[in-house]
């Protein structure tokens, strides 16, 4: 086992592995040789034994579709294709909702594009955690509105 990872992050990718292979109703063996790798290597990284390389990542991206950040952070159980990400819209409104209050606080406005680029640029920032970060998105507001034409 790699000295980097941790036994039970070896043992949650292992459970998302399994988990793959449960949706595509292969055998561990089946499985692996569609991926490109020996059944007792495959049985290692499933049980969480081993530390998964870069390698499988790409294979299980290449084969099935897998999204390598789902791999190796989940957040569940339930395999999601990387074609799958969805867009968090109630994260979307919620931005919406601040620029406009921001905007009528600063008693300012923002050309269509400039509204659209600083949007996706507070989306970035808020969707890695799922929230909002208000120190984040002022400074980012402060820049926005103070570099407008």
């Amino acid at each position: 086992m790699s000295s980097i990872a941790k036994p039970r992050e070896n043992a949650a990718m292992g459970s998302r592995l399994a988990a793959v292979r449960a949706s595509t109703g292969l055998s561990q063996g089946a499985f692996a040789e569609a991926i490109g790798l020996s059944t007792r290597a495959y049985a290692n990284y499933e049980r969480g034994e081993r530390e998964m390389p870069v390698a499988l990542f790409r294979a299980l991206y290449a084969v099935y579709g897998i999204d390598p950040i789902w791999m190796l952070d989940g957040p569940s159980n339930h395999p999601l294709k990387a074609a799958h990400r969805t867009m968090n819209f109630a994260l979307v409104d919620e931005l919406y909702q601040w620029l406009d209050t921001e905007l009528s606080r600063a008693n300012a406005k923002l050309r269509p594009s400039a509204r659209i680029r600083l949007l996706q640029a507070a989306y970035v920032l808020s969707a890695e955690h799922g929230r909002m970060n208000q120190v984040e998105l002022a400074a980012l507001f402060t820049v926005a509105v103070g570099s407008r034409s």
